[in-house]
């Protein structure tokens, strides 16, 4: 499993105001010469741009992919991505219309 750096640094980073705090629940990447440029969003907004190496990019990946690895296992079954649900959804508008 991942490991955090410690449960009282997370502790302090999550409640240090002077840390920005952001939820997205959308994202946009971007490749530049030196680097990945993360965008992330709210809905169609921008609230923040994470801008990453490539090797901090690649590692993070990494990591988050671990987690939901163990996210996935403990729920006993398969976090679905954006992608995915937009191609269901794409496919259930056609089949007709749905809940209200």
């Amino acid at each position: 499993m991942p490991r955090i750096d410690g449960p009282a640094k997370l502790a302090k980073a999550l409640s240090d105001r002077d840390i920005p705090k952001v939820y997205a629940n959308n994202f946009d990447l971007a490749l530049g010469t030196g680097d990945i440029a993360v965008i992330l969003k709210n809905g169609q907004e921008t609230v923040a741009v994470m801008n990453l190496s490539y090797t901090v990019a690649k590692t993070l990946s990494v990591k988050i992919q671990e987690l939901i690895r163990v996210l996935e296992e403990r729920l006993g079954h398969a976090v679905m991505t954006s992608d995915e649900i937009n191609k269901c959804l794409a496919s259930s508008k056609r089949k007709g219309p749905t809940l209200q």
